[in-house]
C-alpha cells in the first residue's frame, strides 16, 4: 500500500469490509488457549518509515498509521486476535508523567524519552509536585486535540478511545525521585515515601473522577502498569510495604482491577497480588517464571503468557514448538492465553521480522489443534 492508498475514507471502508467477514468474526468463538501475535508501535515506525513525533502530532497521520496496522494485521497473521473498529488518542506511551510534571519526548522510531531531573530528585519535598488539571496539565491538551480530530477525521465510523490513566505508583514515584534515591527514601525516609505514594495515587483518583464527569462514564473499572515491579531491582519487602496498600486503596476506588502489568519479574510478588480480590488473570511475562507462577497462582485465575521478543523473531520452529508444549503441559486445567509479539526489526530485511512472527502463528496452531 503506497502512499496514494492513504485515503482514510477508503482505508476505514476496507477495514469495516475486512472486520465483518465470516471467517474474522468466528474468531471471537475461539476458546482459550487463544495464540496471538502483534507488532507494538515501535515496530510500526520501521514497518511503515516515518517519524513517531510526526504520528503523535499529526492527526490524519496518526489515524492513517493506526488503520494501516490493522489492515496489514488482517494481511499477514492469521492468528486468534480480533480486530476491533477503533483507534486511539495516544500520544504516548507515558502521558501520566507529563501531568505531574515530567517531560516525555520520542526518538523518531518510538522510544520514549524522559525529559531531564524533576525537581523532586533534588529535594523530597511534596510542594514541588503540582495538583493537576484534567485538561490543561501536561499533554491533556494534545490528547482532547488528537481525540476530536481523529473523532472528526473518521466521521464518528470508528470507535476513538481516550486514553486512561493506568500508570502506577511505583513507576511514577521511581521516576521522579530516580531510582537509586527512591531506594534509599525507603530505608531513610519512609514516611516521605508513603506520602508521594499517596499524593500519585489521590492524583491519579482525581483525573479519573474528572475522566468520569467529562465522559458520563460510569464505569472505572482498569488495571495498573508499574514497570518496576522487578525483583531485585525492588525487593518483595518493598513491594509490600510500599507498593501492595496502595494497588488495595486503587482497588477499592476503582472498583475492580483487571490486571497489573510490568516488564519485569514479578514472581516473588505474585501471592501477594493476590490479595486484589477482583484481580481475575495475572500477567506472566518473559521475565517471569512460568512452572513457578503455577505453583504460585490458583488454576482459577486466567494467565496471560508472554514470549521472549528476541525469541519470537529468532527461534527456530522446533524451539517454538518445544516452548509451546512445555506451556501446555504446565497449563492443563487452566485458562491462559499466548501472545508472542515482536516490538521492533531484528533481521536486516522486516520481511524475516514478519515471516519469523507467521512461523509462530502456524506452528502454534499445530500445538493447540486448531
Amino acid at each position: 500500500m503506497d502512499r496514494s492508498d492513504w485515503d482514510v475514507d477508503r482505508l476505514i471502508d476496507e477495514l469495516l469490509e475486512r472486520i465483518e467477514e465470516p471467517q474474522h468474526q468466528a474468531k471471537k468463538n475461539i476458546p482459550n488457549p487463544r495464540f496471538t501475535t502483534y507488532l507494538e508501535n515501535l515496530g510500526w515506525a520501521q514497518l511503515f518509515d516515518f517519524d513517531m513525533n510526526r504520528f503523535y502530532a499529526e492527526p490524519e497521520l496518526n489515524l492513517q498509521i493506526q488503520l494501516r496496522q490493522k489492515l496489514f494485521h488482517l494481511d499477514h497473521f492469521d492468528d486468534d486476535t480480533v480486530i476491533a473498529p477503533n483507534v486511539s488518542a495516544s500520544t504516548g506511551m507515558y502521558f501520566e508523567y507529563t501531568v505531574v510534571g515530567m517531560g516525555v519526548k520520542h526518538q523518531p522510531d518510538g522510544v520514549p524519552i524522559i525529559q531531564g531531573d524533576h525537581p523532586l530528585s533534588k529535594k523530597p519535598d511534596l510542594s514541588l509536585l503540582p495538583i493537576h488539571d484534567f485538561t490543561t496539565s501536561g499533554e491533556m491538551p494534545q490528547v482532547f486535540r488528537l481525540y476530536e480530530e481523529l473523532k472528526r477525521l473518521s466521521k464518528d465510523r470508528l470507535t476513538v478511545t481516550f486514553p486512561t490513566w493506568r500508570r502506577g505508583p511505583l513507576d511514577m514515584a521511581i521516576q521522579l525521585r530516580g531510582y537509586e534515591q527512591f531506594v534509599m527514601d525507603t530505608v531513610e525516609r519512609s514516611a516521605f515515601v508513603h506520602d508521594l505514594m499517596s499524593y500519585l495515587i489521590e492524583e491519579r483518583m482525581r483525573w479519573w473522577d474528572a475522566y468520569c464527569k467529562h465522559f458520563e462514564a460510569p464505569d472505572r473499572t482498569t488495571g495498573i502498569a508499574d514497570d518496576w515491579i522487578n525483583v531485585p531491582f525492588i525487593t518483595p519487602t518493598m513491594f509490600e510495604d510500599f507498593v501492595l496498600p496502595y494497588y488495595l486503596e486503587l482497588e477499592k476506588y476503582h472498583g475492580r482491577i483487571v490486571s497489573v502489568h510490568s516488564c519485569g519479574n514479578k514472581e516473588p510478588v505474585q501471592k501477594m497480588l493476590l490479595r486484589l480480590k477482583t484481580l481475575p488473570a495475572h500477567e506472566v511475562n518473559h521475565w517471569t517464571d512460568l512452572e513457578a507462577t503455577c505453583r504460585n497462582i490458583p488454576p482459577d485465575k486466567h494467565l496471560h503468557i508472554a514470549i521472549l521478543n528476541t525469541e519470537v523473531l529468532l527461534a527456530g520452529e522446533e524451539k517454538m514448538e518445544h516452548d509451546l508444549r512445555r506451556i501446555v503441559d504446565l497449563c492443563q486445567g487452566r485458562s491462559y492465553n499466548v501472545v508472542a509479539q515482536a516490538i521492533e526489526k531484528v533481521h536486516n530485511d522486516m520481511a524475516e521480522d514478519i515471516e519469523q512472527a507467521k512461523r509462530w502463528v502456524e506452528v502454534a496452531k499445530g500445538v493447540f489443534g486448531r
